[in-house]
């Protein structure tokens, strides 16, 4: 295949770079993403692609388009940060940046650039043979705790996909085979009644003790669930500062997964019952919350299959004696890092033969749910980096994290452009994709759930 298209990465690639840098310097959080939305909205208009905003009733959702009719292929950008990590770029050390808050330590600038790289080469493609077809770049903020995928997935924007694709960074260089498990978040509110806690206790309901009897008994269901369910929770209101005020009001946010979403819908009834025996045994009252929800993953093994040929025929990017010196430093700052690592990523995994199991989640799940989607890694850091650690931050902007950018948005494009030429392979990806769908989607997200904006 003449691949001369992936060329336009290359021209493009300073201005490129210049973007996944506007997002990492903004470092929004979740639905707070206008900086990085309009860095995004303005490069690709100014590119040719068109607009449509306000997805999913999120005001920094987005889906540019590029060309008319099928095949159409979109590739996944995300771009939120994470909260409270803030870090100097290129620094081998801990040091907070005094000009940010927040900070990109999931490297979502990353997932960002690459998948406007990858339209961009598409673009490219679809001009030259004039081809029929159609490249979006799908502008999904809120990953990181907002399930921003399943609000606008709830509309409907995904359905017309022939496919969809992304590419996360990581430490390794690998498609994505593994499942991963559907998810909520709800808050519970206990509210009961204050008085003094030394002079009249017996007048006060106290709502803290009906979160802490809630906790109790949700550690004891755990052993009584199925092995791949996972439920977590933060005390995020405890009441007060006082010790001799019984507590009237507390909160706690529960996250619930399950393999899948009617297992998750099980799951989070059992949840709901030990939330009402607490305030019954407190004699306090509670309203619940629900934040948002994510989908399982629904893996289609022909687009791994295809994503995997299409990396194997582009060179991985090589570290520079920069970024040598720089992983020499940082690895220092790493507990428990086996010693047998290499500094960085420099070799691609095979498609593994036997899928371990997963217990992370993604909003992703809701994009797979409506149509065939694939991802890829992208080994973008140190092996033995932690996500969503301040290391990951300090590598956001280094010299093979740019390069690794740009590979994983070539390998994207010339994936898609594979399924573009030959129509069987899209046409057996959706019928896997039928198989295990069953053609019907009902999300995790409550319909009348609206964003936490």
């Amino acid at each position: 295949m003449d691949m001369e298209f992936l060329s336009v990465i290359d021209a493009k690639k300073e201005e490129i770079i210049k973007l996944a840098d506007t997002i990492w310097e903004s470092a929004e959080i979740a639905f707070k993403e206008y900086k990085s939305f309009e860095a995004l909205t303005s490069y690709l208009r100014e590119n040719g692609f068109r607009i449509e905003d306000n997805i999913g009733g999120l005001p920094t959702a987005f889906i540019a388009s590029y060309g008319s009719g099928h095949p159409e292929i979109g590739f996944i950008a995300e771009f939120d940060a994470i909260s409270d990590l803030s870090q100097v770029a290129q620094v081998p050390v801990q040091k907070k940046d005094p000009a940010r808050r927040h900070g990109h330590a999931c490297g979502h600038h990353i997932y960002g650039g690459n998948a406007v790289a990858a339209a961009l080469a598409v673009q490219a493609y679809l001009k030259k043979t004039g081809k029929q077809g159609t490249v979006k770049v799908l502008g999904c903020p809120g990953e990181e705790g907002g399930s921003g995928k399943a609000f606008m997935a709830r509309t409907g924007v995904f359905r017309s996909l022939d496919a969809a694709m992304g590419a996360h960074p990581e430490c390794m260089w690998a498609v994505r085979t593994r499942p991963s498990l559907a998810c909520c978040n709800i808050l519970y509110k206990f509210d009961g009644r204050a008085s003094h806690a030394g002079a009249k206790p017996h007048l006060g309901r106290s709502a803290l003790d009906a979160v802490e009897l809630m906790n109790v008994a949700v550690n004891f269901l755990r052993e009584h669930i199925p092995g791949d369910n996972r439920v977590h929770y933060a005390i995020t209101d405890a009441g007060g500062d006082a010790p001799n005020v019984v507590q009237p009001h507390a909160e706690v946010m529960y996250m619930m997964r399950a393999k899948d979403n009617a297992d998750l819908n099980a799951l989070c009834k059992r949840v709901h019952k030990c939330a009402e025996g607490a305030a019954l045994a407190t004699e306090t009252t509670f309203t619940s919350d629900f934040h948002s929800a994510s989908s399982n993953l629904i893996t289609i093994p022909t687009l791994q299959k295809n994503l995997y040929k299409a990396m194997a025929a582009l060179k991985l990017p090589e570290p520079d004696e920069t970024d040598l010196a720089f992983a020499r430093e940082i690895i220092k700052t790493m507990v428990d890092r086996p010693a047998d690592l290499p500094l960085y990523p420099t070799e691609l995994l095979p498609l593994p033969d036997v899928i371990s199991p997963h217990f992370g989640s993604t909003d992703t799940g809701d994009v797979s749910w409506n149509c065939p989607t694939v991802q890829m890694h992208v080994g973008c850091w140190v092996p033995g980096t932690p996500t969503h650690g301040w290391q990951a931050v300090a590598q956001g902007k280094n010299g093979f994290a740019r390069r690794a950018m740009l590979y994983a948005g070539k390998a994207l494009a010339l994936a898609a452009v594979q399924l573009i030429e030959d129509p069987e392979l899209l046409a057996q990806a959706k019928k896997e994709h039928l198989a295990k769908t069953g053609g019907v989607y009902e999300p995790a997200m409550p319909a009348d759930v609206m964003p936490h904006l």
